[in-house]
């Protein structure tokens, strides 16, 4: 039986290896297993699917049609009710606090683009088993399993991924506009404008093309209860926001707006803590309705940046990734100065 990091490391000479790859990898070991008749406990909330075909190596063609449909049926669910924005709520003060402090910087980094190593420690940047991304200034992202592939990548330009373009959009409106709107903005900032006019038709005709593949019969699924929308909704906001913070560590102004964005959530919980010798906030968001999956945000204390990411579930493998940042330019890196 194999898990999301057997998964991962027979992939990694396939495509770039995104941010929160290891849940997603669990999502389609999740579905593939559905169909092949493996039992389970309740499945976490799932991080949204950026995976192509190519991830599933080694999986039949009804497991590869489950992860499909059911990446399909995220999408479809979050994209359709996105949620109505909660009463205004007084906002958590120490994030609010710093977002304040943070709104009227600048970026003065030199570069025009982030290079990001994440691993498992919390001092050192070596490269580990995630490889090395770089995240453009535009929002264009691009990964390698090391130095060289990801010079390769840059080189043919495989870069994609305009998702982290809406995140960040979303990020920068929450600064000084509506919160309240761009939590809705954030909440479908995973998907295209345009993709799904009718989601809950694209989720029927998914669902029953999965049916008709295992030779079953059609039945519609129950509609989500008002709970686990709710819980659906707080979780995308929660997912794109530090989608957005990932995808921009350096830009003082996306760090803002997450921060104000994440300070109008109630259910996230925020201490004060230290990593490494650095102080450093603990923002904690759970779902409990979903097998008690919790996932933990640590940022630096006085500028927002990321500092690590853990996740833990009734049925998840605990993990922690820390993140590593520096300027680059892409000229640099594309003749392989870095």
């Amino acid at each position: 039986m194999v898990d999301e990091m057997d998964l991962l490391n027979s992939l990694k000479a396939a495509e770039p290896v995104r941010p929160h790859a290891f849940e997603e990898a669990r999502a389609v070991l999740r579905a593939a297993m559905a169909v092949e008749g493996v039992p389970e406990t309740k499945t976490p909330p799932r991080r949204r699917s950026r995976w192509g075909m190519r991830r599933t190596v080694g999986l039949s063609a009804a497991a590869l049609a489950a992860a499909a449909a059911t990446a399909a049926v995220l999408v479809a669910t979050s994209a359709s009710t996105p949620g109505k924005p909660p009463a205004k709520a007084a906002a958590n003060p120490i994030l609010a606090k710093l977002a304040a402090d943070i709104s009227p910087l600048r970026a003065k980094a030199p570069g025009d683009a982030t290079l990001e190593i994440r691993n498992q420690s919390p001092t050192s940047d070596a490269l580990g088993s995630n490889g090395i991304g770089l995240f453009a200034d535009d929002g264009t992202y691009y990964w390698g399993n090391d130095k060289s592939a990801l010079r390769r990548a840059i080189v043919a330009k495989s870069g994609g991924d305009d998702v982290f373009k809406r995140d960040i959009a979303a990020a920068l409106s929450a600064v000084k506009g509506d919160v309240d709107t761009a939590r809705a903005r954030m909440a479908v900032a995973n998907i295209a404008p345009g993709t799904h006019p009718d989601p809950e038709r694209a989720k029927e005709e998914k669902l029953k093309g999965l049916a008709k593949a295992r030779g079953k019969k059609y039945v519609p699924p129950k509609p989500p209860t008002p709970e686990q929308q709710k819980e659906i909704t707080d979780n995308h906001i929660w997912t794109n926001a530090i989608d957005a913070l990932i995808a921009a560590p350096e830009n003082p102004q996306v760090r803002a707006g997450v921060l104000r964005i994440m300070a109008t959530m109630p259910k996230v919980k925020v201490t004060k803590t230290t990593t490494a010798g650095q102080p450093t906030l603990t923002l904690v968001d759970s779902w409990p309705a979903t097998g008690k999956f919790t996932e933990k945000l640590v940022i630096n204390a006085g500028t927002g940046r990321p500092v690590a990411l853990s996740s833990s579930g009734s049925d998840v493998r605990p993990s922690t990734t820390y993140y590593h940042t520096s300027r680059v330019t892409l000229a640099d890196v594309e003749a392989g100065k870095f």
